[in-house]
């Protein structure tokens, strides 16, 4: 083909993607949730979210929730939809990172484009208010002569591996058992001495005087519990949260990332999100697409060490 002709191909093409790009999104975009919707936080603050995006892209965004697998049938199903910025999922650090680690998916983090992390969950170590120990060193002292037993959703899950890594540091062992139905009154009735739980699912036993908050599993303090220090705070490990991403299928280009991850944020600061953000309790995070994949790349090294150090994968 001569060079004119090569040209003239090459602007041809432009000119598709080109118009191709302005005319998207042409019809609805899904927000996919893996967990099930009542009182679900991520679906309570997406339906918050949904209609402020669809007045910024000028097409109805609909969520849909698609629980199962412990959010890996969602994720999968992502993954394979078409990279065509129609589908859009929440999903959270554990089908995108220990999950996949410990070989339970059928997907590679990699399968995924990340929009951004968009908010954590916080999780928090508690124990009956009539323990012995107020905090983690007091926790690993009394734990080096006495059993200590702890309550989490299994071993796989993020708040369980930080716990596991903060026993490593304190020089002491749990006796761990995993719940299906994970619950605070597991502490409350005697059956367990410490749990792994999310925050706000505490309070009414915090603010009853039955539990006691001992660390927060974040970066930073929980902003209800700002006197609650972290467990990076008290040596106990490095600063993890339990985070939730926007994702897309591998392959979306990069204008319709960039337009659905703008779109998104934006309608995070909008007040009535924000309001709900705040009444539900999870904690904005926001790290765009780039950012998010380098944390990704980061903890994916970092929790395969730690399951690894804990004999949980090979």
């Amino acid at each position: 083909m001569k060079a004119g002709k090569i040209l003239s191909a090459l602007a041809a093409l432009a000119l598709t993607t080109t118009g191709a790009m302005a005319e998207w999104p042409d019809k609805p975009i899904q927000i996919m949730i893996p967990w099930p919707a009542p009182n679900d936080p991520s679906t309570l603050v997406a339906n918050a979210i949904a209609p402020k995006m669809s007045d910024a892209l000028g097409v109805p965004v609909k969520v849909v929730n698609k629980p199962g697998g412990g959010a890996v049938l969602a994720t999968a199903e992502l993954a394979r939809s078409r990279p065509d910025g129609y589908t859009i999922g929440l999903i959270s650090i554990g089908p995108m990172i220990t999950q996949v680690l410990r070989g339970k998916t059928p997907y590679k983090n990699q399968d995924l484009e990340p929009l951004g992390l968009v908010w954590s969950s916080p999780f928090t170590l508690a124990a009956r208010a009539d323990a012995p120990y107020d905090n983690l060193q007091e926790l690993a002292e009394y734990a080096k002569d006495n059993e200590v037993r702890l309550a989490h959703w299994g071993l796989g899950a993020v708040p369980t591996l930080i716990a596991m890594k903060a026993a490593d540091v304190g020089g002491f062992e749990w006796k761990e058992t995993a719940y299906g139905k994970l619950n605070p009154l597991l502490v409350v009735q005697g059956d367990a001495d410490v749990i792994t739980f999310s925050t706000p699912g505490l309070t009414d036993y915090v603010e009853a005087g039955k539990m006691k908050l001992l660390a927060a599993m974040l970066p930073d303090r929980v902003p209800a519990y700002p006197d609650v220090p972290t467990v990076e705070e008290q040596g106990f490990g490095d600063a993890y949260s339990i985070w939730f991403g926007a994702f897309v299928p591998k392959g979306t280009e990069p204008a319709i990332v960039d337009k659905l991850s703008t779109a998104f944020f934006q309608a995070m600061e909008d007040p009535e999100v924000a309001e709900v953000i705040e009444n539900v309790g999870v904690v904005p995070n926001r790290t765009g697409p780039a950012d998010a994949r380098a944390r990704m790349d980061r903890e994916l090294d970092e929790f395969g060490a730690i399951m690894k150090d804990l004999g949980i994968i090979q």
